[in-house]
């Protein structure tokens, strides 16, 4: 004899739930890429003030004159797929004393370039107010 009282899908209910929490970490891993667990910074990522910067990106590096003393330009490339049609952009740093102070920073920025490292800058519109010269930027 039947009593009419069934208990349906009483012990589907903790498989669904670990089902669903894979997923959801399936889905954030896919989101956030592999960056979470790479040494290599997304560029995406960056605050607005800064830019990771290396030999490919800079194709000059320039001591200006100015009326209020020396600053040191570089002139900026964007990356493959975009340069042949971007301009260059410049962005100089103009807290330089003297020509010999300025040319000992280009001449620094530039082997530092050559070896191969990146750097990182920070500026404000196009001055740069900080380098950051660390081997370990990826």
């Amino acid at each position: 004899m039947k009593t009419g009282v069934s208990f349906y899908n009483t012990c589907r209910f903790p498989r669904n739930i670990a089902r669903t929490s894979f997923l959801l970490c399936i889905v954030a891993l896919f989101l956030y890429g592999v960056s979470i667990f790479s040494d290599v910074t997304n560029p995406w990522e960056l605050p607005i003030d800064e830019r990771i910067l290396n030999r490919k990106d800079v194709s000059h590096i320039v001591l200006e004159t100015r009326p209020g003393g020396f600053r040191v330009t570089l002139l900026i490339n964007e990356r493959f797929p975009y340069n042949y049609k971007s301009k260059s952009s410049a962005f100089y740093y103009s807290n330089i004393k003297d020509s010999k102070e300025g040319l000992e920073l280009a001449e620094k920025l530039d082997r530092y370039l050559q070896s191969g490292f990146n750097m990182k800058i920070r500026f404000n519109g196009s001055e740069i107010y900080e380098f950051i010269l660390d081997e370990s930027i990826q």
